[in-house]
């Protein structure tokens, strides 16, 4: 097969994948599942109130994904495994068996078939509502063993010894019953469900076991030959009595069946889904928090550009009082009166250029912290 057909072939199995995008069952309608497909991907599934879906048991196994899923209230999904057939019953012989010929035996019942197994059935479901859904997937029951035919009736006699009955045919076993489906349903609460906590009271899965069938009934014996008067000179006359032949023996009751194991049921939510929700608001946080910082960082920014214009400001109204005290200190020189004055200025000048110095490294240490925040602050995490 060259390359080409399989390339089509794949096309073509993954468009009857995809042939049904969506599947609705309408209020107290019964809808059945095409039965060669065994997986069904949806965008969207919606049984309504009283909805049945029908899994056939021929699948075996089955798995259908639903992006969004509306299930109203009494919806149904029947998946149970098909009863065995009942074994036939055995023939009867008939009639009376020849002259002193013992009867025939009846024949033997057929045993019950085995019932089917559940289907084992996986729903991945994103559910937008959910009133409530029962989901059977028990196993089928066995069915009946058939009865034991009838045994023939002995024939006559004379000088022969009184024939017997035919025994009665054994009754067939009923069928063993089948195992119930596993059943798993991994869900996703959307937002838009309101339904918290878990579902357990809101899906019900059945996976138990089908009964075993009913054995058969043993089939009745044969009448043997009757007994009569025969010729025969005793001291009481010349006729005597023969007891007739013994009726054959009733065939044997069949066996009931074994009961079919419980299936596995596991309903839970998505684990898949939850580590994405939890994954997207952890995301959300860190982003908040990234924001709220950079909030910080820029407020903080904001207010040290602020607090050094201010320190500058008021430097510069310093160092003009200082160049204006200087200049007034020189006119005063020209004074000889005003001498010792002049020496008290000069020391209160070099007192104010101390603290000017003094307010300078203040401010250069205020500019080198800034610089080392920004450094040190990490920038904001990209979204995954």
């Amino acid at each position: 097969m060259n390359k080409w057909a399989v390339s089509w072939l794949a096309l073509v199995a993954s468009t009857s994948l995809q042939a049904a995008t969506n599947l609705h069952i309408k209020s107290g309608e019964t809808h059945t599942l095409d039965g060669k497909q065994t997986e069904w991907v949806l965008d969207e599934l919606v049984l309504e109130d009283n909805a049945t879906l029908v899994i056939p048991a021929a699948l075996g196994q089955v798995q259908i994904d639903a992006v969004r899923a509306v299930i109203g209230s009494g919806a149904r999904i029947l998946a149970a495994g098909e009863a065995g057939a009942a074994g036939k019953a055995g023939a009867t012989s008939e009639g009376v068996a020849e002259k002193c010929v013992d009867g025939t035996a009846g024949k033997h019942g057929e045993h019950g078939a085995a019932g089917g197994d559940g289907v084992a059935v996986n729903l991945t479901l994103r559910i937008a509502k959910l009133g409530s859904l029962q989901i059977d997937a028990q196993g089928g029951v066995g069915g009946d063993g058939g009865a034991g035919g009838k045994g023939q009736d002995a024939g006559e006699f004379d000088t022969c010894d009184a024939p017997r009955g035919g025994e009665g045919g054994r009754g067939g076993d009923g069928g063993d019953g089948g195992n119930g489906g596993h059943v798993r349903v991994f869900y996703t609460l959307l937002p838009e469900s309101g339904i918290t906590g878990s579902l357990g009271d809101r899906i019900k899965v059945d996976a138990t076991g089908g009964e075993g069938g009913n054995g058969g009934e043993g089939g009745k014996g044969g009448e043997g030959g009757p007994g009569k008067f025969v010729t025969m000179k005793t001291l009481s006359g010349n006729k005597k009595w023969v007891a007739g032949g013994k009726p054959g023996a009733n065939g044997a009751n069949g066996k009931i069946g074994r009961d079919g194991g419980k299936g596995q049921v596991l309903v839970q939510q998505d684990l898949r889904s939850r580590m994405d929700e939890l994954a997207q608001q952890q995301t959300a946080q860190a982003q908040a928090i990234s924001s709220q910082v950079a909030a910080q960082l820029a407020e903080g920014q904001a207010a040290s550009q602020a607090s050094v214009q201010q320190s500058v400001q008021a430097l510069n109204q310093e160092v003009d009082a200082l160049k204006l005290t200087l200049a007034g200190a020189a006119t005063q020189t020209m004074v000889q009166q005003q001498g010792s004055d002049l020496a008290a200025r000069t020391s209160k000048l070099e007192q104010t250029l101390e603290t000017i110095l003094k307010r300078l490294e203040a401010v250069e240490k205020q500019l080198d912290n800034l610089t080392r925040k920004s450094a040190a602050t990490p920038s904001a995490p990209a979204a995954p």
